[in-house]
């Protein structure tokens, strides 16, 4: 079988179904609403959980808009900040991770407007540089994936297109919805989020084809 025949399965199966490769089970699902409710009720336990398991990952998502770390930290206190001053505003949220990634994303762009001083057009959050980082934390990753590796695959993916990139750390690494997607990058339309992530996957295989070993193991990870 080619590389091209073997991403072809994995296409249809994303096209057919909503179920995400990364995604999270029931049991998943019921414990973040269980953690959020609480929040909500006023658990200062539940607070921190929440900081705990999603702080660093905002933290890392913004490092692959900007090597500034101080303004990467206060987009992430300030979103946490906002969660807790809306807190009796808030209902329940299909998912906090999303609500938290997309929170940050704006603000996130907005203060490194701000810190910047620099004029930009209204198409800045469509083409800032996002770095793409194969992050070892990742568990799969870490154990099928050399440094080597790691390092020809981050190479390829910061060869994509600045959407592209962005769309491979969000669906396959952070495990969001195509609808989510579209909401945090700014679609008009859920299919858009969709077709870019086929484009993406394609390119990937172009840029990959003399490293067919590493597009395998991505496919078999992402899969």
């Amino acid at each position: 079988m080619t590389l091209s025949e073997s991403i072809k399965p994995m296409k249809e199966a994303l096209a057919a179904s909503n179920k995400h490769p990364m995604g999270e089970t029931i049991e998943d699902k019921s414990s973040e609403s269980a953690l959020w409710v609480a929040f909500l009720q006023g658990s200062d336990s539940a607070l921190a959980k929440i900081f705990e398991q999603y702080a660093h990952k905002l933290f890392n998502y913004g490092r692959q808009f900007t090597k500034d770390t101080e303004i990467i930290n206060d987009a992430v206190q300030d979103v946490f900040y906002q969660v807790i001053r809306s807190k009796h505003k808030l209902g329940m949220a299909q998912s906090i991770k999303y609500y938290l990634f997309s929170s940050f994303r704006r603000r996130l762009l907005r203060l490194i407007k701000q810190r910047k001083r620099v004029v930009l057009g209204d198409d800045f959050e469509k083409t800032h540089g996002f770095q793409l980082r194969v992050d070892p934390d990742y568990h799969s990753i870490s154990t099928q994936f050399t440094v080597d590796q790691r390092k020809i695959l981050e190479e390829a993916c910061n060869r994509l297109p600045v959407r592209q990139r962005e769309i491979l750390a969000l669906y396959f690494f952070e495990g969001l919805s195509y609808k989510e997607i579209a909401h945090i990058m700014e679609f008009s339309q859920v299919k858009s989020a969709r077709k870019l992530l086929y484009r993406t996957l394609d390119s990937l295989h172009g840029m990959l084809e003399k490293h067919k070993d590493i597009l395998r193991m991505f496919f078999v990870f992402v899969s």
